[in-house]
């Protein structure tokens, strides 16, 4: 049997998914914003008060329009509290981390708004949001750039994505060192480190390739995708990190399918 801990789901999360499949969807997305509206009270909120309702929210925007527009207006209304200075969710009031949760623990505000635009299908958004924040704080620009970059890249802004990105084979040495010690999918239990390593690799490579063909400079876009392929050893390693810079995701998919037959096979 799983030794992982057991996530504790609210009831209300089941009664979202029934209330769309019945096509109840007003109904739904009322229980959506009830469920935000109490981790947004909370003074400092775990990531997961927000992942299951922000998926759900997701699901909704795809059959239902007015969830694309309350999302909006919730978005809005974290920009608005992002920029007067609430860097983290919540009610504390602790713009600076200086609670007794470490800042790593907190939720992030600027990264709920990117994954909120993510899902709104509007980087130009995160774009225009990073601009301001550029204007406003530059040494705080840089500490979330590495957030917003892809959507930058989607608004098609190459010079300013050029100005942030960093080297995009930083990451490259560690990964092919854990690779030796560390499984690509890990057993219950255990995080899946390589992986994460693995993807954001790909995602920084991904970038990269990206800002050179959007500034003229292909040939060195094509020579950036053969170095990291030629830096990884072959396998599975250098095929998932080939399919993730054609399809981004496609790492986090195949961890999920992974994770998705161990509970399977435990529960057999």
């Amino acid at each position: 049997m799983s030794t992982r801990p057991q996530v504790v789901i609210d009831p209300r999360q089941q009664q979202v998914s029934q209330l769309d499949e019945a096509g109840r969807h007003a109904e739904a997305l009322a229980l959506l914003q009830e469920l935000y509206a109490e981790a947004e009270a909370e003074p400092a909120p775990e990531r997961t008060r927000y992942f299951m309702t922000m998926f759900q929210w997701k699901m909704l925007t795809e059959n239902y329009p007015p969830a694309s527009t309350a999302l909006a207006a919730v978005r809005d209304d974290q920009a608005t509290r992002f920029l007067a200075g609430e860097m983290y969710s919540g009610s504390g009031g602790d713009n600076h981390g200086s609670s007794k949760e470490a800042p790593w623990q907190r939720v992030s505000r600027f990264s709920l708004i990117v994954d909120m635009n993510r899902t709104l299908a509007d980087p130009r958004a995160t774009h225009a949001l990073f601009l301001q924040l550029e204007a406003a704080s530059p040494e705080l620009a840089r500490r979330h750039a590495w957030q917003a970059l892809p959507d930058i890249v989607a608004a098609g802004d190459f010079t300013l994505a050029d100005r942030y990105r960093r080297d995009p084979l930083a990451l490259l040495g560690d990964v092919k060192e854990n690779a030796r010690s560390m499984p690509l999918f890990p057993p219950p239990g255990q995080a899946p480190r390589l992986s994460a390593e693995l993807s954001n690799l790909a995602g920084d490579v991904r970038v990269g390739i990206a800002v050179l063909r959007g500034l003229g400079r292909a040939e060195e876009a094509d020579a950036l995708r053969a170095a990291l392929l030629a830096g990884l050893p072959p396998g599975q390693l250098r095929d998932l990190a080939e399919r993730e810079l054609d399809e981004r995701g496609t790492i986090h998919r195949a961890l999920a399918a992974h994770q998705m037959t161990l509970e399977d096979r435990d529960t057999a």
